[in-house]
């Protein structure tokens, strides 16, 4: 399993665990490194979970704030610096006692459509329910699921159609999205023998919000490694912007606060070269008795900081409601 965190000069990390489980389409099997059979034994079998509570006890920055950040960055882009910068925003939340890795259970039930991952190191516990592949290698096949542009759900089937119909056709939306979809697939035409790109983008749904997202296949050539292509890739537009350093420097001097793991890339590669990687978004990071709850908008020509502060109030409405109840 490896991690890797969003600033460029931090450490990335990789464990080999003493006990994997796997889950496929083929069944359940677990692996186990020599002499690791009795931690397997200690493993309590799954009960009731008790999600930690708590209460908001700051925004970094406030929204009001992080508007005007909003409105330099679309000054910067207008000035023609860069064509996108993804702009975050953290909640933080005092928790009361309880095991942050059964908040993730509750996630897992309440965004069954999502990627779920947690990372324990240091004191630390950073976990969340991901909605966006980053990567993915199985033989010689490639996938990628790369999202950007959003829109909230709707009261009912009928609205959410509506809505999803709009964003389809939101050209702030779609060239957020356009400008993702163009860098990853410029990556991986550099490893793939083929590669099919769709033209238009699907609308994934979300249990409180729907995106834009452009599934990506392609046949990997032979010598293609997966880490180095997520070193590659990593991060995309869709969490940093473009062009990349330019994004980058923008976000370092600008941002109130290191990101850390959030919006990096989190996964697995196995002996065989196969193996997954994810986005680490919609995610939240455990300290003491703090959770840090993480959430970003996209900023493009013609961004409304109004429209981005709600995109981030959304977000995080998804994770704080699991918090606070």
């Amino acid at each position: 399993m490896f991690v890797f965190p969003f600033e460029e000069d931090a450490r990335g990390d990789v464990v080999v665990p003493a006990v994997a489980v796997v889950r496929s389409d083929a069944g359940t099997r677990t692996h186990t490194m020599p002499g690791a059979e009795r931690l397997l034994e200690s493993i309590p079998a799954p009960g009731p979970h008790h999600v930690p509570r708590g209460r908001v006890i700051a925004e970094v920055p406030p929204p009001r704030e992080w508007a005007r950040l909003v409105e330099r960055a679309v000054a910067e882009i207008d000035f023609g610096t860069m064509s996108k910068v993804v702009l975050a925003r953290r909640v933080d939340v005092a928790i009361s006692a309880g095991s942050p890795f059964d908040l993730l259970a509750a996630m897992a039930e309440r965004f069954p459509n999502t990627f779920l991952y947690g990372w324990a190191e240091g004191g630390s516990v950073f976990l969340g329910a991901s909605p966006e592949l980053l990567v993915e290698k199985h033989g010689t096949s490639i996938r990628s699921f790369p999202l950007a542009g959003s829109a909230p759900r709707g009261t009912g089937p009928e609205d959410d159609e509506r809505i999803a119909t709009a964003l389809l056709f939101a050209s702030k939306e779609r060239q957020e999205h356009r400008i993702v979809v163009d860098e990853v697939a410029r990556i991986l035409r550099g490893v793939t023998t083929e590669l099919h790109v769709p033209a238009t983008p699907s609308v994934l749904r979300l249990a409180n919000i729907q995106h834009l997202g452009t599934e990506i296949t392609g046949t990997a050539r032979n010598e293609t490694d997966f880490v180095d292509l997520v070193s590659e890739l990593h991060p995309t537009p869709a969490v940093a912007g473009m062009p990349t350093a330019a994004a980058r420097r923008f976000i370092r001097e600008n941002e109130p606060f290191d990101r850390g793991w959030y919006a990096g890339a989190l996964g697995w590669v196995d002996g065989s070269g196969d193996g997954e990687a994810i986005v680490a978004l919609r995610g939240m990071l455990f300290r003491e008795s703090i959770a840090q709850v993480y959430a970003g908008a996209g900023i493009v020509r013609g961004s409304l900081p109004a429209a981005e502060v709600a995109e981030t109030e959304a977000k995080l409405a998804a994770i704080l409601d699991v918090l606070t109840g």
